[in-house]
């Protein structure tokens, strides 16, 4: 079963086996993109990533969630166990839905399990409990950062991405632009509301003109505000923060009878599988989510072996232009 699915991966990429091998087994020699590429096809075909067989006592590791059902969160767990599985670890998978208090006695938990180490993309309110394991415990934050000594990191420049889809916007002379933002008590949604803010300052656009609501990462919120903006006629272009934030768009311009991108631009956020079969296709802010999840395995083990501290790691997303934007009709 898994040589039939290598030969299928190699000829869909259009590498070699070995090519694709090196990069489902985090081998060196394969560029991160197409790395994520093959990774991508890989959670698509299901592709069984085996435990060593010699090693009957396998070690744990904690890995803890804000939203399991968020293909992000779920393509990085598979990032995660590319390179763990294939070392002997067995994963203990959180899901606290937003929930401190659900993390803290989950935390609790797999403490008394004797976990090695910890992987977490944390609630708003938990900075304080890392703080307590933190002497005790490697950890390591990943899409959500928390400051503590002694941590490592890894997420992506979030408002470098927010400020190449504002830039790809301006140059088809969009000026009246509204961002969708996300809840700005977690770092993500702070991070990417101030690069909004600073792309309005670099880009000479006004405030005024360019409105940010909260959709806070829910697609119902953000359906109702995205649904307020345009009934208002306030923007000609929006930009989403999260997934959820990108459906929550999509359901309010249908309902208002609106066509994207003849009457309003969009740039969503992730690329989920659908956003290529919409119509128009989606064009989107692209996160390495594998790659997120590869990189917080590899600086667990490096903080587990006592070799790595306090490395923070940020990279680059990706504007994916589709078809949902164009040149602005008014404004």
């Amino acid at each position: 079963m898994s040589s039939i699915i290598l030969k299928d991966i190699a000829k869909v990429i259009g590498v070699s086996e070995a090519t694709v091998s090196r990069a489902l087994r985090n081998k060196p020699g394969v560029n991160p993109e197409l790395r994520e590429k093959i990774f991508k096809l890989a959670q698509e075909l299901n592709y069984p990533f085996k435990l060593p067989t010699k090693e009957p006592n396998y070690k744990r590791i904690g890995i803890i969630v804000p939203d399991l059902s968020n293909p992000f969160f779920a393509t990085i767990i598979y990032g995660i166990k590319s390179v763990l599985s294939s070392t002997g670890y067995l994963l203990y998978i959180i899901n606290t839905d937003e929930d401190s208090e659900a993390e803290e006695i989950n935390l609790q938990s797999l403490i008394n399990d004797r976990v090695e180490g910890i992987i977490t993309a944390p609630t708003v309110n938990s900075v304080n409990l890392y703080e307590q394991l933190n002497c005790s415990l490697p950890i390591v934050f990943f899409d959500r950062i928390f400051k503590i000594e002694g941590t490592s990191s890894v997420a992506v420049d979030n408002r470098d991405a927010i400020f190449q889809a504002v830039r790809k916007l301006v140059d088809l002379g969009h000026k009246k632009i509204c961002l969708i933002a996300g809840d700005v008590r977690i770092y993500t949604g702070a991070e990417r509301e101030k690069g909004f803010q600073e792309s309005l300052r670099l880009l000479d656009l006004k405030a005024e003109e360019c409105p940010v609501v909260y959709g806070n990462f829910k697609e119902p919120e953000s359906y109702a505000v995205t649904k307020e903006v345009l009934q208002k006629r306030q923007c000609t272009a929006i930009i989403a923060t999260s997934n959820k934030t990108t459906l929550g768009i999509l359901r309010a311009v249908k309902e208002l009878g609106l066509i994207i991108p003849d009457d309003i631009s969009v740039v969503g956020f992730d690329d989920q599988e659908w956003m290529q079969f919409f119509t128009p296709q989606i064009t989107t802010i692209v996160q390495p989510a594998f790659t997120i999840g590869s990189i917080a395995a590899n600086l667990l083990l490096q903080n587990i072996k006592g070799k790595m501290r306090d490395e923070n790691i940020f990279l680059k997303t990706q504007l994916l232009y589709r078809e949902s934007i164009t040149v602005p009709k008014r404004g």
